[in-house]
């Protein structure tokens, strides 16, 4: 039985991670994974460097909260990680650990930039944005184990991420558009870093993203791919 463990918490601004968190706890459960949630990153960086961890699930919001708009955040929840928990975090994937990141994950850590390299991509301040949340459309654009048996058009109620730094060696499995007009962006993509298997799902805003059957599958898809290279 492969042992998953799933790290959904930090600023809850905008994000309910706590149902998040179980809705993911419960897909992975459901498909005979060992699964656990925990909400503190340092927490988690401890049980990966204890070898009790197949694959890591990151759905949560950890950073330094900079800007005016989150004055009346910033004291309680603002985060950066030390340096035990970013050896121990990339290290767990570098060494062959498997990485779901969903959403936010590619926002967190905004002081660490190699986690960008972990996950493939990153937010990048004063470029990246996204639209309210709403109807998305997104197109997949490639045959990949992550993606089969999806329908070609993966329609769900969430947001679109765009202008991503995303590192060149991702492979991109769907795209979506942010409004009518803009660019197509990568919203899903397949990732290694060292030995380790990374899948990024831009979808996930909340419980329901994550139950949404298409979206649904897809994680499930995704954690199988990650814990292949285990």
């Amino acid at each position: 039985m492969s042992r998953v463990l799933v790290l959904a918490g930090g600023s809850p601004h905008a994000h309910a991670f706590g149902p998040s968190g179980r809705a993911l706890v419960a897909l992975a459960a459901e498909r005979g994974h060992g699964a656990a949630l925990v909400d503190d990153p340092d927490e988690a960086a401890t049980l990966v460097g204890g070898g009790g961890v197949d694959a890591l699930v990151v759905a949560g919001l950890w950073w330094r909260m900079l800007g005016d708009a989150y004055d009346g955040w910033r004291e309680r929840h603002a985060y950066s990680p030390s340096p035990s928990t970013r050896r121990a975090l990339g290290g767990f994937v570098a060494d062959g650990g498997g990485l779901l990141a969903v959403h936010t994950a590619c926002i967190c850590f905004d002081d660490w930039p190699e986690w960008g390299d972990v996950v493939g991509g990153a937010w990048r301040w004063g470029t990246s944005s996204h639209p309210p949340r709403g109807p998305v459309a997104a197109r997949v654009v490639t045959s990949h184990p992550v993606v089969e048996g999806l329908a070609p058009a993966i329609e769900l109620d969430d947001e679109v991420y765009g202008d991503l730094d995303l590192r060149d060696d991702v492979e991109v499995l769907a795209v979506a558009r942010r409004h009518p007009g803009d660019a197509e962006q990568p919203v899903v993509w397949a990732h290694r870093f060292g030995a380790g298997r990374v899948v990024f799902d831009g979808f996930g805003h909340d419980a329901r993203s994550i139950r949404h059957p298409q979206n649904a599958r897809l994680l499930t898809q995704a954690l199988a791919w990650i814990l292949e290279g285990r």
